[in-house]
């Protein structure tokens, strides 16, 4: 990976909750796995830039944005989806 620019997005945030399961909502979920992607990551030598770091909501075109000013080589968007009512 060395070399190699990843933007990895955690989905969601800020007023976006996600999908939810009484108090679990996805977003709580996806930016501890962002965190912990971008860590074996960067281990691996790859410069990482995340969307968000913090319960934010950076818009869909920001996301882009960032990856598209960095040129980055992978942009990995992490969500998690519901099976719904079953």
């Amino acid at each position: 990976m060395a070399g190699k620019i990843v933007v990895i997005d955690a989905g969601h945030g800020g007023s976006d909750s996600g999908c939810r399961h009484g108090a679990l909502c996805e977003k709580h979920l996806t930016l501890p796995m962002a965190k912990y992607a971008a860590a074996e990551l960067s281990a691996e030598g790859a410069t990482v830039l995340m969307t968000r770091r913090e319960d934010t909501y950076p818009s869909l075109d920001a996301r882009c944005e960032l990856a598209n000013k960095n040129k980055a080589d992978f942009f990995i968007s992490i969500h998690i989806n519901s099976p719904g009512k079953g």
